[in-house]
């Protein structure tokens, strides 16, 4: 199945330390969303950069681009204006 990686970064820098109630939640359900799309076996990984700029990097297997376009539009933290996402075609290497 074609991979892609969808790069996420804070709509507001100051964010990821200092979040306000309305992010924390819409991260919290971002993350949730992620855990479920891994016990799909559609996630392949998942995490963000410690120190600024705050990057997060996700890479899932989806069948076409538009579909993984759709499968990131549909991350809460994303329709909820806390991150914004560029989706490209990827293809793991190697991996541990």
């Amino acid at each position: 199945m074609p991979q892609f990686i969808c790069f996420l970064e804070p709509t507001r820098a100051e964010m990821p330390d200092n979040p306000t109630e309305q992010e924390s939640k819409a991260v919290k359900a971002h993350f949730e969303y992620y855990q479920r799309l891994q016990k799909r076996g559609a996630l392949i990984l998942a995490g963000r950069t410690q120190e600024p700029p705050h990057i997060g990097i996700l890479v899932f297997n989806a069948p076409t681009k538009d579909d993984a376009i759709s499968i990131a539009a549909q991350d809460p933290a994303i329709i909820q204006g806390v991150f914004l996402c560029r989706v490209q075609s990827y293809q793991v290497a190697l991996s541990q």
